[in-house]
């Protein structure tokens, strides 16, 4: 006899539940796509203009590359779903894909903490060593702190993704599902549906 008490089976795909009581969901996706364009514009821009102006090599301007990156990495994760659901009306998403996401979105809020910090480690080298500033932070010394913020953070999201992937995941029971809504109806807190 096992040891391990495991009732959940193998999930293939999630069903995404909360948008259809939404009025306007396509206005909603579609003012959600065109942020995302426009992120993904202007962090586009900020980096090949960086890397195609060599007075732009410095410290600084390396770290808001990296942002940049960061930007691109976390929108992603975060709005590709969401369009796909307002816009194209698609209401599951396979395990990989979630699971996937799930990393991206939390690797670019990782990364982009780290990405903060040492803009902020720049900025105080910067006052409080202004003479030394240029020994202290090179371009080199830099790239390779933000080298080791990606890293860093791919580390720490990917042993989470990993525990999340072996955790069992249980079928939803509508029985159970049901009961609470209607307990979550007699609250005379939430607006009942008519």
């Amino acid at each position: 006899m096992s040891l391990v008490n495991f009732s959940g089976q193998n999930v293939v795909e999630f069903t995404i539940t909360g948008f259809d009581h939404l009025p306007y969901h396509k206005l909603m996706g579609t003012v959600i796509l065109l942020a995302y364009c426009l992120a993904l514009l202007c962090s586009t821009t900020n980096i090949c203009v960086i890397s195609t102006d060599r007075r732009l090599h410095r410290p600084m301007y390396l770290l808001i590359c990296n942002l940049a990156l960061v930007d691109i990495m976390f929108t992603t994760g975060a709005s590709t779903t969401m369009i796909s659901v307002l816009l194209a009306g698609d209401k599951t998403i396979s395990y990989n894909s979630c699971l996937s996401r799930v990393f991206i979105y939390h690797l670019g809020d990782v990364t982009q903490c780290l990405a903060l910090s040492l803009m902020a480690l720049d900025r105080t080298v910067a006052i409080s060593k202004p003479l030394r500033y240029a020994t202290i932070l090179t371009n080199q010394r830099v790239f390779l702190l933000i080298v080791l913020s990606w890293l860093l953070g791919i580390g720490c999201i990917g042993k989470l993704a990993y525990n999340a992937d072996q955790l069992p995941h249980c079928q939803p029971n509508k029985e159970i599902r049901g009961t609470v809504l209607r307990v979550l109806r007699r609250n005379p807190v939430l607006p009942s549906k008519g």
